[in-house]
Formats: C-alpha cells, sequence, structure tokens
C-alpha cells in the first residue's frame, strides 16, 4: 500500500525542498515533493472510487491537486504542506465529480446553478459556522429561491445507483433483486388471442367449465359441485368442448 506522505527520516529533507522551491521554482524541486507526497493524492482520491468515476482518473485529478497545492503553499505561514494538500486535493476532487459524474445533461443553466450552489454553500457554512438557509444561498447567488431548489435537486442526477446497491430500508436485499423476471405467460398471450373467438361460439356454461378448470384450477368434482350436474357430466363437457375447440382451429380460414 502506496504511503500518504514522506517518511520521518525524509521529513526534514522534505520540509528544506518546500522551503526552497517557495524561493527558486525549480522544477527538479517541485518534482521530488510531488513524488513524496502522491501517496496522498491517491489515498484521497480512493475514497471516491465508488462514484462512477474510474480510479485512473481520480488519480489524475487528484495530482493536479497536489501540484496546485505545491504551487500555493506558503510554508512560511507554519501550517504543514500535508494539511494544505489534503484540502486542495480533496476540493479538486469533488469539483471533478460535480462537473463530470451527471447520469442525465442537464441545462446548462441547471448545471452552472447547481455548481455554483454547492461552491456557496461551502462558503456560507465557512463564513456562519452553519449550513445556510435557501434565502442566504439564493440571496448570494441573486437569483430565486426557486431556482436553487430546482438546482439543488438536480444534484440527485449526478449518479446512477449500482444494482448490487442495498435498497433503501434493506441491508440485504438489492435493486437487482427487485427487478422483474421473465414471465413464462407471455407466450400463451398469442394462443389467447387465438383462442379467444373460439370460446366465444360455446355455450355459456360450457365456457364457464373451461374457465373453472384451466384458469381457476378446479378440479372435475369441484366444478359438478359448483355448477349443480354430475362428476360424469362434467368431464363430458370438457371432452366435448375441447373436441370442438380443436375442430373449429383446423377449419381453413
Amino acid at each position: 500500500m502506496a504511503s500518504t506522505g514522506p517518511t520521518p527520516s525524509t521529513r526534514a529533507q522534505m520540509r528544506r525542498d518546500i522551503a526552497q522551491y517557495h524561493r527558486s521554482r525549480s522544477p527538479e524541486t517541485r518534482e521530488r515533493i510531488v513524488g513524496a507526497y502522491q501517496g496522498l493524492a491517491y489515498s484521497l482520491a480512493a475514497r471516491f472510487a465508488q462514484r462512477g468515476e474510474e480510479l485512473d482518473d481520480l488519480n489524475q485529478v487528484a495530482l493536479i491537486g497536489l501540484l496546485k497545492a505545491v504551487d500555493r503553499f506558503d510554508p512560511d505561514r507554519g501550517a504543514e504542506l500535508t494539511t494544505f494538500a489534503t484540502a486542495t486535493i480533496l476540493g479538486e476532487l469533488k469539483r471533478h465529480l460535480r462537473d463530470r459524474g451527471w447520469s442525465v445533461r442537464l441545462p446548462r443553466r441547471i448545471h452552472d446553478l447547481h455548481l455554483g450552489a454547492q461552491q456557496c454553500i461551502d462558503e456560507l457554512t465557512q463564513e456562519y459556522g452553519r449550513s445556510p438557509t435557501l434565502a442566504e444561498i439564493a440571496d448570494r447567488l441573486d437569483v430565486p429561491i426557486d431556482d436553487v431548489v430546482e438546482a439543488l435537486d438536480a444534484g440527485g442526477l449526478r449518479h446512477n445507483a449500482s444494482l448490487e446497491a442495498p435498497s433503501v430500508g434493506s441491508e440485504e436485499r438489492t435493486l437487482t433483486s427487485r427487478l422483474g423476471e421473465r414471465d413464462p405467460r407471455l407466450a400463451e398471450i398469442d394462443g389467447k388471442l387465438e383462442l379467444s373467438p373460439l370460446l366465444a361460439r360455446l355455450p355459456d356454461r360450457q365456457r364457464h367449465i373451461l374457465e373453472l378448470r384451466f384458469v381457476v384450477g378446479c378440479s372435475q368434482t369441484e366444478i359438478a359441485s359448483l355448477v349443480g350436474i354430475s362428476q360424469m357430466q362434467v368431464s363430458r363437457l370438457l371432452a366435448r368442448s375441447l373436441d370442438q375447440l380443436r375442430s373449429w382451429a383446423t377449419e381453413p380460414a
């Protein structure tokens, strides 16, 4: 597993390299710093691996964030590069996912407003120390509240849910388990369409007996009780009805 930063034995050298790069902007020094901290970039990228983007793409975005962090970092402020780079890389990854990870192509106005609203939320949260209200977001962006609501709702279209993801309220059932299966009765539709006009030619009682036997699933004894005739009569009527249907079905068109 890649290290997320320089080892203790090289940390002092890294601080010297960072200070040197801040003064000289030497490409060689920059390359050494990036190489020492690239494990941090890959580790942060891995956090977003299940968001529908390829890990290689996320790694590239994270490295871009690391490069920006190295270029912008001021060691004279007393902070560690690790802290500054983490915030910069995460910001770069989140912006990438906000801009690229959409399941549905939205109108440009909604897309841009969504990105602006997300950035505004981040800024206002830092300023107020709490989550901003819709009115505060709309006021900062100078747009109607309804537009803010529409843009934020559009965020739900950013990612396709995995078919193997657990269903809401269930840790075991996945979306795949809720998909429909092939209905074997579909193959019977053509036959029923052809049979319907033939059944209509039978007397009502014979049609009723056929329905009880082959649709409801009643036994001949049960049909006899329901219709009020003997079981022998039920058997004869069933045989007669089936013979008649076969005869009609084979008649030339």
